[in-house]
């Protein structure tokens, strides 16, 4: 049987969802992110708790939420409809409270929604009336995160939204399977071939993979593999790392960084017509 509790550490109320084994915990008042994930009896996530305890820093580990746009912008700013506009690193959402709009569990599953209003203060930043439900649904050691991306303006809402799951990782040495044959290199914004497998370990910035296909695997540790399925619109993998932080970000985003600036592959989400996707990650055996 799964089933949903509720715990209290260092000021902060988190949800566990929880079944055969597996567990994975959000915290809904810190961005809705995941601070862990356990299944196969391994932590799969990386968190540095006293980032998340400390509301005044960014969160390093768990699954930072990436909305209404993932990456940076240049000088911090873009322009709308004749508005500057400055937006921080990553967008809104992770560093605001959500709200929990409901949960279940029974035998097969444990899932919980939760969501995040527009409001005067974010219009400062991103000029459109929305709510973002996302819905993180434990089954079988597969955690899901299903996105509903509702517009409440008139005119189409633009977004390019992503995910920045911290992996518990430590070896620098990235072999991801994937069907991009180059990457870009942030570093020396070179587009570079790729075999299988990069060397992260004196990267300071992230290298960025085109994929187009609906998974991703990567080396987790000798015995298993990490397995990222996901929509479509997540066209792209941003791999970043630190010096001497034993975990790896694989990061599913649906558009490059800067692109309120560059709009060339800006989701646009019409009023009355949400936009609905979906990643999962879990391990699986190595063949």
């Amino acid at each position: 049987m799964y089933e949903i509790t509720q715990y209290k550490k260092g000021g902060l109320s988190f949800i566990r969802l929880s079944g055969e084994g597996a567990y994975a915990d959000v915290c809904p008042e810190r961005g809705a992110i995941v601070t862990a994930f356990h299944t196969l009896g391994k932590d799969v996530l990386f968190l540095n708790e006293q980032t998340l305890f400390d509301r005044t820093k960014n969160v390093r580990g768990g699954i930072p939420v990436l909305f209404p746009m993932g990456g940076q912008l240049t000088d911090g700013r873009y322009e709308w409809n004749g508005t500057v506009y400055e937006m921080a690193n990553h967008g809104l959402a992770r560093t605001r409270p959500w709200t929990v709009a409901g949960q279940a569990a029974d035998e097969r599953h444990a899932e919980l929604s939760v969501s995040f209003f527009s409001s005067k203060e974010t219009k400062q930043s991103f000029p459109f009336d929305f709510e973002v439900v996302l819905t993180y649904r434990l089954e079988k050691g597969r955690l899901t995160i299903q996105q509903l991306y509702k517009n409440l303006s008139s005119d189409a809402m633009p977004i390019y939204p992503g995910f920045h799951p911290y992996f518990h990782i430590p070896n620098k040495v990235v072999n991801v399977k994937t069907d991009a044959t180059q990457y870009l290199d942030y570093n020396d914004q070179a587009i570079k071939p790729f075999d299988g497998t990069i060397d992260m370990s004196d990267l300071a910035e992230a290298v960025v993979f085109r994929d187009r296909s609906d998974e991703v695997e990567a080396g987790f540790d000798e015995s298993d593999r990490l397995v990222i399925e996901k929509d479509p619109a997540f066209r792209y993998i941003v791999l970043w790392t630190e010096r001497d932080k034993d975990y790896v970000c694989i990061e599913p985003w649906t558009a490059k960084k800067n692109e309120f600036n560059e709009r060339q592959e800006l989701l646009y989400v019409k009023k009355e017509q949400p936009l609905q996707l979906s990643v999962a990650i879990y391990l699986k055996k190595r063949s």
